[in-house]
């Protein structure tokens, strides 16, 4: 029977099961610290770690975004537009626990990517959720087919058996921990019906296209004019989708492993049970880096999806478009230095090229998606002419001291808008231009030069609801200049910690010698984020050094790689102004500068007065005697105070009583116990 293989490869007894996986539903309560606890917003903190479950739910809750109700949330997964072109987005939840764990699918439904409305209702937005033997330990990330089982929405996402698993896992992950499977929805993902259990049915994948595997998991199904026409007559396989499945091979059995993404494709038109392994797409060296500009490879790849785009969007040509590019998304782990949860949130543009029967990948330049604390960002296709990115935004509390005060873990970022952002008559005489980076260089036919990247911008309709919502001032245009850090406070100040700010700022001076400037946000006399750029590291930089008196929390400074082009125009040649939005979500702050570098973390302030707002420069990015008197211009600014509730359908309060799971009954890698 299968459930002997499964069990066998393994390395369990599947009898065993029933004597260490506790009840999914049956938790013993998590009881709420007795102690009072002084939460006094006018005065410094005191130990909040007497503070009981959720007391401070509310004091650094993102309101103006996506995010689960109460407990745990990760990663985006089932994204896609329903055939009344609302969207479903699905996300990895734990509700009532603070900790991931057996991780279920929650859902919600949108009409604008802008306002949400749980699946179900708050209560209990679970949709697909452990109940089989396979994905007993948990429903992984998930990718939709959009024609699949009898013609429905189906997700294809890992199955989760208890055995060894992951990167880090000793002893090493083994096949059948990990495994795709097949569940479909009627009803636009408000519910979801898996395939039976066995051969034909669930899972469709269960075992390894190679030995040695650190990971097997996050399948990502997409179409693909372009993979398609490459492989006529290379494989017998001719269904209309693709999939990848990230992962990696292990070096200590093999020095020349690394990070992995499998390409599969379906077998048969209309079928999702068969799929063909066509080779790995994309193979990199552990630890590897393509630039300086683009993070590192790690040794396992998670999360990763494929999509093409051009400057309009997503591009459904077949490669006869030359100005369209293969971007591949990448989630990295084990390559960030221990920093970030150790993982990087990549894109690459690639070039395919026939490899036996299948394809493989040139990487042509690497980026980073969001250089914060952001990860499994993926995309999805909207009104055929979009390609929409989101992503998880985790806390910055890495040890847990304050998780259960707050009650709740995660959110989203804002959902994107990609494309390719082409910037033209660059300075073909630029140091660096054609070294590796986030870049791409185009030679176009009247003899300019042109920078192509992936662009980032938030979605139209969030951008429209967010001012129409919110008190608008226009901050006037105004100069700054000076070595040393000015502060100038806004004449109009938010009112909340729900606000965004557009401006562009132009930067006059000497390459190398130039000042830092940018904006100051969630201010106070005590506490403070700066927001700046680095004209001469080329460095995008929000400083949290002093956003929080408690100290607990983390406070690095986040910092992403940003280049002003020098432009030609005629026979002048000018550095690019720099154009920034940031969003201020109370502990989220969202950073876009030229709608290429992105910047999102998480910042605490305790104090209510900490709110403020107003410009800042902050000197030279090195020895400030060697610099010039250097002057920012600040122009077209606008601030948006208040921004919007994205859940009008929730009460205020969703808090909900955490759940102790309680210690689980000896036994070989069962579900995880959580809290």
């Amino acid at each position: 029977m299968r459930v002997n293989t499964l069990c066998v490869l393994s390395g369990l007894v599947c009898g065993a099961i029933a004597n260490f996986a506790p009840p999914l539903y049956g938790y013993e309560k998590r009881a709420p610290n007795a102690t009072t606890c002084n939460v006094d917003q006018n005065s410094p903190p005191g130990d909040l770690t007497t503070c009981g479950n959720s007391t401070l739910f509310f004091v650094w809750r993102p309101k103006a975004r996506f995010i689960a109700p109460e407990g745990w949330m990760n990663d985006p997964q089932g994204l896609f537009q329903r055939s009344d072109g609302s969207f479903h987005a699905g996300y990895q939840c734990h509700p009532q626990h603070y900790q991931w764990g057996n991780i279920s699918q929650c859902s919600a439904f949108s009409d604008d990517l802008t306002y949400w409305r749980d699946a179900n209702g708050w209560q209990n937005p679970k949709t697909l959720y452990p109940s089989q033997i396979y994905d007993i330990r948990g429903v992984f990330d998930g990718s939709i087919i959009a024609n699949g089982w009898d013609g429905y929405p189906t997700t294809i996402y890992t199955s989760v058996f208890p055995a060894p698993l992951g990167v880090t896992s000793s002893p090493a992950e083994r096949v059948g921990a990990e495994t795709q499977s097949i569940a479909y929805t009627k009803d636009g993902g408000a519910s979801w019906i898996k395939l039976n259990f066995g051969y034909g049915a669930n899972p469709v994948i269960w075992d390894w296209p190679v030995q040695n595997l650190t990971g097997f998991r996050d399948p990502y199904a997409f179409e693909s004019p372009i993979l398609a026409k490459m492989l006529q007559g290379h494989t017998n396989a001719t269904g209309d989708y693709f999939l990848t499945i990230s992962g990696g091979i292990r070096t200590d059995a093999d020095p020349s492993g690394g990070s992995r993404l499998f390409l599969y494709r379906q077998t048969n038109r209309n079928d999702v049970i068969h799929w063909t392994y066509l080779g790995p797409l994309v193979s990199t060296s552990a630890s590897a880096s393509f630039s300086d500009w683009s993070g590192n490879f790690g040794t396992n790849f998670e999360t990763s999806g494929v999509t093409r785009l051009n400057e309009q969007g997503l591009a459904h040509d077949d490669g006869s478009d030359p100005r369209a590019l293969n971007i591949v998304a990448l989630g990295t782990e084990q390559g960030r230095n221990g920093s970030h949860e150790n993982h990087w949130p990549l894109w690459a543009a690639a070039t395919f090229h026939n490899s036996g029967s299948g394809v493989e990948a040139s990487l042509d330049a690497v980026g980073v998606v969001d250089w914060g604390r952001v990860y499994a960002s993926i995309y999805f296709p909207v009104s055929s002419t979009r390609s929409v990115l989101v992503g998880w935004t985790y806390e910055d509390d890495e040890n847990l001291v304050l998780a259960a005060q707050r009650g709740y873990q995660g959110a989203f970022t804002l959902f994107r808008d990609l494309f390719l952002k082409v910037t033209r008559n660059v300075d073909p005489s630029t140091p660096g231009l054609n070294g590796p980076g986030n870049w791409k260089v185009w030679n176009e036919t009247d003899g300019s030069t042109s920078v192509v990247t992936v662009g980032q911008k938030i979605v139209p309709e969030t951008l429209r609801e967010y001012r129409a919502k919110s008190r608008i001032s226009t901050p006037s245009s105004r100069s700054l200049n000076g070595t040393s850090t000015q502060y100038v406070p806004f004449d109009t100040q938010p009112t909340s910690r729900h606000y965004a700010i557009n401006a562009n700022l132009r930067f006059e001076g000497t390459n190398g010698r130039l000042g830092m400037a940018g904006f100051r946000v969630l201010a106070s006399d005590q506490e403070f984020t700066d927001i700046y750029y680095d004209p001469n590291g080329e460095n995008l930089m929000i400083e949290r050094t002093n956003s929080s008196l408690i100290t607990t929390y983390g406070n690095d400074t986040e910092t992403g790689k940003l280049r002003l082009w020098n432009i030609t125009t005629g026979t002048r040649t000018a550095r690019q102004t720099l154009n920034l939005t940031i969003i201020v979500d109370n502990s989220v702050v969202e950073v876009y500068a030229n709608d290429e570098t992105v910047i999102t973390t998480r910042v605490y302030p305790w104090l209510s007065a900490s709110k403020g707002a107003g410009f800042l420069i902050k000197g030279g990015g090195g020895d400030n005697s060697t610099l010039d008197y250097s002057t920012v211009y600040y122009s077209k600014l606008e601030l948006w105070d208040g921004l919007i509730n994205a859940w009008p359908q929730r009460p205020a309060d969703t808090r909900k009583e955490l759940l102790y799971d309680g210690p689980l009954p000896n036994g070989p890698w069962g579900v995880w116990s959580g809290v």
